[in-house]
């Protein structure tokens, strides 16, 4: 009988929660200025915003930014705190409204936004995830996005039929993700569904941080081991942040808040219009610069007055 390697007292263990005060100088020593940085979750589910702050405070500049085909409000964050200078993002939304600070950057040229769909991100993380230089795609086929994306060529097949399209491996060198369960040694369960290829980042990405907004006994995780949904093979870190992926919804956890996105919105949406960035400096140093850890930022937020309300609304979704 073969033992199985979860229930191995023998198996050397390595513990990779980390304290989020010292998320900065992980992300400072994991990248590099011009480095290739992945976010995970799905449009307002279960995006890295702490992980995104944290690192918006590490130094890093000039980053090469992809993420899951629907990104977002953290997207839009990074632009704004002006630490991002390429994308390759399939569609940067908040759902109702443009991102304004993505908008504000593309028409400016301060930053490049390359033009990718969903099948290159997908495709590309996949090849990486199965480690090989890249993957076939059909569906491109009479489609403009081969003049334009940087990403795929036309190749001839191996086995002699017609030409093909592929895409080049992704392999960022920091993948940020978010999950609502964990243990310490960085396995992983998502509880929402919403989470569209984080698992294929975790395994395509160079090094992979993730938070959740509960860390667990690795007990649990061995009684319900079917559950996981990424092993701690591929984690680099974990660290656990309440209210973690705020003002994204952590499904079942606590639902998005709205009002806070849309307020960020108002006040990038006027810098935009105007060319006065002071109401947004503001929100950046109160939000984003100035909070030590979780906390401090929660309490910028509305408190757990505020969360209690998000997790009350989750509840009846």
């Amino acid at each position: 009988m073969i033992d199985n390697p979860l229930h191995s007292s023998n198996m050397p263990r390595r513990k990779k929660s980390v304290d989020q005060k010292d998320l900065p100088a992980l992300f400072a020593n994991l990248g590099h200025d011009g480095c290739s940085v992945c976010l995970g979750g799905l449009f307002k589910q279960s995006r890295p915003v702490a992980l995104v702050r944290a690192l918006m405070r590490s130094g890093l500049r000039h980053l090469k930014l992809f993420s899951s085909p629907g990104s977002g409000y953290d997207v839009d964050l990074l632009i704004a705190g002006g630490v991002v200078s390429e994308t390759y993002l399939p569609a940067v939304t908040l759902e109702n409204r443009l991102c304004p600070n993505f908008r504000a950057a593309v028409e400016s040229g301060a930053i490049k936004a390359q033009a990718v769909d969903a099948l290159t991100v997908v495709g590309g993380l996949l090849a990486a995830a199965n480690g090989v230089p890249f993957q076939p795609v059909t569906a491109w086929a009479g489609s403009d996005i081969l003049s334009l994306n940087p990403l795929i060529e036309r190749i001839e097949s191996p086995f002699g039929i017609e030409r093909v399209y592929a895409v080049r491996a992704i392999s960022p060198d920091i993948v940020l993700l978010h999950a609502q369960e964990g243990d310490e040694y960085g396995n992983v369960r998502n509880l929402s569904k919403m989470t569209y290829a984080d698992s294929l980042m975790a395994r395509a990405g160079k090094k992979v941080v993730i938070s959740v907004d509960k860390l667990i006994p690795r007990e649990t995780i061995i009684r319900n081991s079917t559950e996981t949904t990424i092993a701690n093979i591929y984690v680099e870190a974990i660290v656990e942040i309440p209210f973690g992926a705020h003002p994204t919804a952590s499904y079942p956890f606590y639902s998005m808040d709205n009002e806070f996105i849309e307020a960020f919105a108002d006040l990038s949406d006027e810098a935009r219009r105007i060319g006065n960035d002071a109401a947004l400096r503001e929100h950046l140093s109160h939000h984003v610069y100035g909070p030590f850890d979780s906390f401090e930022y929660l309490d910028t937020v509305g408190g757990y007055r505020r969360m209690s309300q998000l997790e009350r609304e989750a509840r009846f979704l």
